[in-house]
C-alpha cells in the first residue's frame, strides 16, 4: 500500500505543476490524476514531473458520464480511448468509478442492465491498455431514504455487477465510508480473494454523534479524527488481501478547502500517518 494524495478530495483543484513538489515535500509515494485538467498538459511534461518528484501516476476517475442520457454517454465515449492512452502513458492502471443506489424512473434490474451495457464499453478499452477498472458502491441509509426504486449499495451487489460486466479487469473501489456504513465487516474481505480485485481505497472517518442511518454523504472528517468508522479493521483485511495500490484520503471537510494547498496538504498528511498501519 502506499499514501496517495489527490487534490481534489481535499477541495484543491490544483495542476499537478503545483501538487507534484507539495506531495513530495509531505511524504506521498503518489499523485492521484484528474484527466480533464491534468491531460491538458503534454504527456512527456506530465512524465517529467512524476519522475522528478518520485510520484507513481496512481490512478484516474472515469471521464465518461454514463448516468445521463445517451448522447452524453455517446460524447463522452468519443475522447474515453484518447483520455486512456494518455493516462496509461503516464504509468496509471487504474480507474475509478462510483454506482448511484438508487434511481426514480428504472427498476432495479432495469438500471442493472442499463449499467452493464454502458459499463462493458468502458472497461474493453481499459482491459486494452491494461488498466483495472474499479466501482465503488454508496453505503450510507441515507441514500436510499424516500426513493422510488434501490440500486446496488453494498459489496455483493458490486461483485455481481462487476462479474455481469465480464471483462477481466474489473474490481471494487474500498471506501471506508461507504464499506462501514453499508454494514461490511471484516469477514466481508474474504468474498474478494484477491487483491486484485481492490483497485483503490478510500479512507476518512465520520462526525461523532450521528447515527448510521442518518449520516450525510459528503459530511466527513479526516481519517482517525473521530473513530467512528472502522479504519483499523478496514486496513486490516487489505493487509491479509495482500493489497499493494493506493490508499487516498476523501474527508471532503470544507476547512481543508478554506487554508492554503500546502497546510491541507501537511494536515492530511498527517492524519494518514496516524492511522497507518505500523
Amino acid at each position: 500500500m502506499y499514501k496517495t494524495l489527490a487534490p481534489d478530495c481535499i477541495g484543491h483543484p490544483v495542476t499537478l505543476d503545483v501538487s507534484a513538489p507539495v506531495a513530495q515535500a509531505y511524504g506521498f509515494q503518489g499523485i492521484w490524476l484528474k484527466l480533464e485538467r491534468d491531460a491538458q498538459m503534454p504527456v512527456e511534461q506530465t512524465k517529467e514531473l512524476l519522475e522528478k518528484y518520485q510520484l507513481r501516476a496512481a490512478g484516474f476517475g472515469l471521464t465518461v458520464d454514463y448516468r445521463k442520457d445517451q448522447e452524453t454517454y455517446e460524447r463522452g465515449m468519443e475522447d474515453w480511448e484518447a483520455y486512456v492512452r494518455y493516462a496509461k502513458s503516464c504509468g496509471a492502471t487504474r480507474c475509478i468509478s462510483w454506482i448511484i443506489p438508487s434511481s426514480e424512473t428504472l427498476s432495479y434490474e432495469e438500471n442493472f442492465r442499463l449499467h452493464v451495457k454502458r459499463l462493458r464499453p468502458i472497461a474493453e478499452v481499459l482491459e486494452n491498455y491494461g488498466i483495472s477498472f474499479g466501482l465503488e458502491f454508496l453505503g450510507p441509509p441515507k441514500l436510499r431514504k424516500n426513493v422510488k426504486y434501490q440500486f446496488i449499495h453494498n459489496l455483493d451487489g458490486m461483485l455481481e455487477l462487476c462479474e455481469a460486466i465480464g471483462t477481466g479487469n474489473m474490481g471494487i473501489l474500498l471506501d471506508v465510508w461507504h464499506w462501514d456504513l453499508a454494514g461490511q465487516c471484516y469477514k466481508d474481505f474474504q468474498k474478494l480473494g484477491h487483491e486484485k480485485k481492490v483497485v483503490a481505497a478510500h479512507i476518512m472517518d465520520a462526525p461523532a454523534g450521528i447515527p448510521p442511518e442518518e449520516q450525510e454523504d459528503r459530511v466527513r472528517a479526516l481519517p482517525g479524527s473521530t473513530g467512528v468508522l472502522r479504519i483499523g479493521e478496514f486496513f486490516q483485511g487489505l493487509r491479509e488481501l495482500g493489497y499493494t495500490g493506493p490508499i487516498l484520503a476523501e474527508p471532503f471537510e470544507k476547512r481543508l478547502g478554506d487554508m492554503s494547498f500546502e497546510d491541507a496538504v501537511h494536515t492530511v498528511s498527517e492524519s494518514i500517518d496516524a492511522v497507518w498501519p505500523g
